[in-house]
């Protein structure tokens, strides 16, 4: 792993942000501990100077048992190449087929990409996936869906996947197999993020573009404390602030696109700013696995399982309708 920040640095953060998530109203008191922490780190990796993009690994063909060995063991993301090229869904669908079918489905639209970045609030607006198809180019930061649960409402469609293919790919102890849509315009968006979970991501239509971060790059993102199961941060890598995340500019960063019948492994706790380099339908399949999540970042691992906004037990409850949960997080917001 190229650039790694030092791990005494990234566990004292943690350390911290477990501790202003336990204070509460009293988080001044670590503000301090924050200010110098952040000092130290960006004068260890300033000498290294700019910081480099490497691409994502590719691979084709990958057997199962390496799969497993170098990628879901290790907690690495890859592309998987034309994995999922001769799938239903990929040969088939694209927006205007699904407008076709599916266009007076009710959608609820969840802004992650707002202008303010340290101003998310998970606000929902509601719409009809025609309208949303006939809308998305000319208003691709309104007009987004994000995690839709059209395979739950249309159970035919997960038949266009090849589930046993996504399951053999799970950890052996696990819980969930959660599949989730994102159906956008060219220059869509959704900014930098993480999760605790595990993510093999179908791209079934059109191409994205995915810069990840390393689950240790939480001490310099410096996600807030809202006590989500879910982590953001305003750092934009379209528009780098070196003034209030100035470590982030010595700091290495990995860079891929996925075609049509590209997947994507994206393992727990690593940061992703995703764009929609065309009209795009991608396919997210999660699950949990919390020996993964907490050997690869023991700090959202645990700050997920204590989470409040909602609690855990209610995020696992709603998980194939993830805008019940955000609805939640916006009026806890309130």
């Amino acid at each position: 792993m190229p650039r790694v920040i030092p791990e005494a640095y990234v566990n004292r953060y943690r350390q911290l942000w477990c501790k202003e998530h336990l204070l509460g109203a009293a988080r001044a008191q670590v503000t301090e501990a924050h200010a110098q922490l952040q000092q130290e780190i960006l004068n260890a990796v300033k000498p290294r100077g700019p910081g480099q993009v490497h691409p994502i690994e590719k691979r084709k063909d990958l057997s199962l048992s390496e799969y497993k060995r170098v990628y879901l063991r290790q907690g690495i993301p890859v592309i998987l190449q034309g994995a999922a090229r001769q799938w239903p869904c990929v040969q088939h669908w694209n927006p205007q087929w699904l407008a076709d079918r599916y266009g007076s489905d009710p959608l609820t639209l969840i802004d992650a990409a707002p202008s303010d970045l340290n101003a998310i609030d998970y606000q929902m607006r509601h719409t009809t996936l025609g309208e949303l198809i006939r809308e998305m180019d000319q208003k691709p930061l309104e007009k987004y869906s994000r995690f839709n649960r059209l395979l739950y409402d249309h159970p035919e469609l997960a038949e266009d996947f090849d589930r046993h293919w996504l399951k053999q790919r799970r950890n052996l102890l696990c819980s969930g197999q959660t599949f989730q849509v994102f159906i956008g315009g060219k220059s869509s968006k959704t900014h930098l993020h993480a999760a605790a979970e595990h993510n093999l991501f179908t791209q079934v239509y059109g191409r994205k573009h995915w810069i990840l971060y390393p689950p240790e790059y939480d001490c310099v993102l410096r996600p807030p404390v809202n006590r989500t199961p879910y982590f953001h941060s305003a750092y934009n890598p379209d528009a780098p602030d070196p003034e209030n995340f100035p470590a982030l500019q010595y700091l290495d960063r990995y860079e891929g696109v996925l075609e049509p019948g590209d997947i994507l492994f994206n393992p727990p706790s690593w940061w992703h700013h995703v764009t929609n380099l065309t009209g795009s339908i991608g396919v997210g399949f999660r699950w949990f696995a919390a020996g993964d999540a907490f050997r690869l970042d023991w700090g959202q691992a645990l700050l997920t399982l204590l989470a409040t906004n909602p609690p855990i037990w209610a995020a696992m409850q709603h998980r194939t309708d993830f805008a019940r949960i955000f609805s939640y997080m916006h009026h806890r917001q309130k």
